[in-house]
């Protein structure tokens, strides 16, 4: 049971489920007959952390019915490492419950750590990014931490030109509040309850763009139905018409040498150093989903070189590692006694402070 004031949401941390808790300060203030949703970034896509950041996503909203109750089209930005409060007015001034939110990315890519959701009745619901890594998405480490909590959740790429392969995606609120009584103990419920969040549709779905280029429709259950195994599908207004052109290529970028001027990999110039004990060099570099910059785990002593998911050692002259490594104080992967870049980082991001 939560203490009051906290609210309770189902994560996942390499395959294991868990309960994450958001104190009150992670919600935005309620809304007498519309919902405010509440954005938290990571790392922005298009620059450092000291840069603006990106667009926050269009949300549409249904009722457990699965009926379109309200839309926000082009809330506008939200910069790395903070937030953006998204208000949607209900239609027909309704106070209904909605239970499912769609969102839908505009062109400038984020990276999604947590969102949540204040209802006009004031409940509060939420959703983690790692849900994102678990099930498929590219994803990065946020390095964000919940507000009054020491987790710092994985964030979910999202990107409406095609630069991520998510285009968007939807939350069914209630299935991320875990039931007391119901916890799965074994590792097959435990499975199964993972498989059910990832796969059956209502819960968690990422709408790819090769496949959906503006996310308009929601897959939900159906009232009438007792099963969860039965869902159908609800369609929204589309968002505005643009004149972006987009972009069709493939989502994984060339190996660059540090002299690619090309813009082809947004991230060729960045490098992000950490000492987090869930910051692995490990992690990102065995996940074929992954996609950021270069990073550097100082305190375990791995460098994942992101463009071809390669894991070095870092140089170390005591232990006689001084080649095939990378060398932190010239921050240079060293191979065959050569550097393999001809420029440096143009920005290092450390997070060994945080």
């Amino acid at each position: 049971m939560a203490a009051a004031g906290i609210i309770e949401a189902i994560g996942v941390i390499s395959g294991v489920l868990g309960i994450i808790q958001f104190g009150a300060d992670n919600f935005a203030a309620p809304e007498s007959v519309g919902s405010t949703i509440r954005v938290t970034v990571g790392l922005d896509y298009s620059g450092g952390l000291n840069n603006a950041g990106g667009d926050l996503p269009d949300v549409r909203l249904f009722n457990e019915g699965g009926e379109f109750i309200g839309i926000k089209v082009g809330p506008g930005k939200v910069k790395d490492g903070g937030f953006g409060d998204i208000k949607i007015d209900h239609n027909d001034d309704t106070t209904q419950q909605p239970t499912y939110a769609l969102f839908s990315a505009n062109n400038d890519a984020i990276c999604i750590a947590y969102t949540s959701i204040t209802w006009p009745n004031d409940d509060k619901y939420t959703w983690v990014g790692n849900w994102g890594h678990q099930c498929g998405g590219s994803w990065y480490y946020s390095n964000v931490y919940i507000s009054g909590s020491n987790e710092k959740p994985d964030c979910l790429w999202i990107d409406g030109n095609n630069d991520q392969p998510q285009s968007g995606f939807q939350v069914h609120w209630p299935d991320f509040v875990q039931k007391e009584g119901q916890e799965p103990v074994t590792d097959g419920d435990q499975g199964a309850k993972i498989d059910h969040l990832c796969n059956a549709g209502p819960p968690f779905k990422m709408y790819q763009y090769a496949d959906v280029k503006d996310p308009k429709s929601i897959t939900y259950y159906p009232i009438s139905n007792k099963r969860d195994e039965e869902t159908a599908i609800s369609y929204a207004p589309p968002t505005y018409a643009t004149s972006a052109k987009f972009r069709r290529g493939s989502s994984h970028y060339p190996r660059s040498n540090g002299t690619d001027a090309s813009g082809k990999n947004p991230h060729f110039n960045r490098l992000v150093m950490s000492n987090a004990a869930q910051h692995t060099a490990v992690g990102l570099c065995e996940s074929e989903t992954s996609l950021g910059p270069d990073f550097l785990n100082v305190a375990d002593g791995t460098f994942c070189r992101m463009s071809d998911k390669t894991l070095w050692p870092v140089c170390d002259a005591a232990a006689q590692i001084v080649d095939n490594c990378f060398n932190k104080d010239l921050q240079q992967l060293i191979v065959n006694g050569l550097s393999t870049r001809d420029t440096p980082y143009e920005n290092v991001v450390d997070w060994t402070s945080s």
